[in-house]
C-alpha cells in the first residue's frame, strides 16, 4: 500500500537524519570554530556602533542596545540558515558520485536537504542557548520585546528561511552539472544575500525609497524579518505580506530545481557519466 511505501520512504530519511546529526556532534571542534568566527565580526559590530552611538542617542528609533540585540540576533540567524553543503554537491558532480543517487530509490535534493536539516539543527541548538544566557546577563532578561506568538512565529520564519536558502545554493550547486566552477557564484552570492537580507545591519537604516523595494523581495525575509519579529514584533497585515512575498518564491524554486535535476541528470548521461 501506498502509506506504507510512505513510511519506509520516511524511515530512509530519518536515518540519513540521526546518521548525520551523530556526524555533526562528533566534529565539535569544526562546529567551535564556526560559532567563534561568527562572534568576530560581532565584536567589531560592538565597537563600530558603540562610537557611532556616542554622538547619537537612537538612530531610526533604536536605541544601543535595540541595536546590538539585533546584529549578534542577525550573526545567529545567518550561522544558523547559511549552507555548507553546495561544495560537496559538486564534488559529487564532477567526481561521479551523483550517479549512485541515479540508481539507488532515493531523492538526491530531499537527501541533501535532510543533511542540512541536520547539520544546522546543533547550529539551531547552541544559538538559542548562547543568546539566552548572554542577554540575559547583559540586558538583564531583556532578549526580546515580542509576544509569545512572536516567538514561535520567530523559530517558524527561521525554518522557513533554511528552507528557502537551501532551495538558492542547491540551485547553484546543480549548476555544476553544466558548468565545472561554481565556487565564486556562491561566495558572490551569499555576500550579497548578507547584505540584501539584513545580516550587516537593520534594513530599516536604509533610505526609505529602498526599504520599500525591499518590501516586495525575498531576501530581507531571511534574517531581518525573523530578528524584527523576535526583538520588536510584528503585526497581521506584515505577517500576510511576508507568506504572500515568500511562498510563491519557495514553490517556483521548487519546481526550478526539479527541473534541473532532470536535465542536469540527462546531460550527465548524454556526456557518458
Amino acid at each position: 500500500m501506498r502509506w506504507r511505501r510512505d513510511m519506509k520512504t520516511l524511515k530512509k530519511y530519518v536515518s540519513v537524519y540521526r546518521l548525520m546529526w551523530k556526524q555533526v556532534t562528533d566534529y565539535r571542534f569544526e562546529f567551535l570554530a564556526e560559532l567563534v568566527c561568527t562572534f568576530i565580526p560581532v565584536i567589531a559590530l560592538y565597537y563600530l556602533w558603540s562610537d557611532i552611538y556616542i554622538a547619537e542617542n537612537s538612530i531610526k528609533g533604536m536605541k544601543f542596545g535595540e541595536m546590538f540585540l539585533y546584529i549578534v540576533l542577525a550573526r545567529f540567524i545567518s550561522m544558523i540558515i547559511t549552507p555548507n553543503f553546495i561544495f560537496e554537491i559538486m564534488g559529487d558532480i564532477q567526481s561521479g558520485e551523483i550517479q549512485h543517487f541515479i540508481c539507488k530509490p532515493i531523492n538526491y535534493i530531499r537527501y541533501s536537504f535532510v543533511k542540512y536539516i541536520a547539520e544546522k539543527s546543533k547550529s539551531m541548538l547552541f544559538c538559542s542557548i548562547m543568546y539566552i544566557v548572554i542577554f540575559a546577563f547583559l540586558f538583564k532578561g531583556k532578549m526580546f520585546y515580542g509576544s509569545g506568538v512572536d516567538i514561535v512565529l520567530f523559530f517558524v520564519e527561521v525554518i522557513v528561511a533554511m528552507v528557502f536558502y537551501f532551495q538558492i545554493a542547491m540551485v547553484i550547486g546543480l549548476l555544476s552539472f553544466w558548468i565545472y566552477e561554481i565556487s565564486s557564484w556562491y561566495y558572490t552570492l551569499t555576500f550579497v544575500i548578507e547584505f540584501l537580507a539584513g545580516g550587516l545591519f537593520p534594513l530599516t537604516l536604509l533610505p526609505e525609497s529602498v526599504s520599500n523595494i525591499f518590501r516586495y523581495m525575498p531576501f530581507q525575509y531571511m534574517i531581518y524579518f525573523p530578528a524584527r519579529t523576535l526583538l520588536m514584533g510584528m503585526d497581521r497585515t506584515e505577517v500576510i505580506i511576508y507568506f504572500y512575498v515568500i511562498v510563491p518564491w519557495i514553490v517556483g524554486l521548487g519546481i526550478l530545481l526539479e527541473v534541473l535535476w532532470k536535465n542536469g541528470i540527462k546531460h550527465y548521461e548524454l556526456i557518458g557519466g
